[in-house]
């Protein structure tokens, strides 16, 4: 799978400037992270999720999209 990660966006992550990463697990943590990113699930669950938290997927596998200036996020959803 491309872009498999473990670390996510953390800030000490070897992956926290790739465009997007793909998390295997449905359990998401925040910590250490510095900008929201959107999480989809391959269950197509989405949520917009913020530092320091937690979040838990129903599904097992999630797709994160940095949302920060030039990322595709904005480039798709702001104007």
């Amino acid at each position: 799978m491309k872009n498999l990660s473990v670390k996510g966006y953390k800030k000490n992550s070897p992956d926290k400037d790739r465009p997007y990463n793909v998390i295997p697990s449905g359990e998401i943590t925040m910590k250490n992270v510095e900008f929201p990113v959107l999480g989809i699930d391959n269950l197509g669950y989405s949520i917009k999720m913020q530092q320091g938290m937690d979040y838990s997927f129903p599904g097992d596998t999630v797709l994160e999209i940095p949302v920060k200036k030039s990322t595709i996020y904005n480039r798709i959803f702001k104007k």
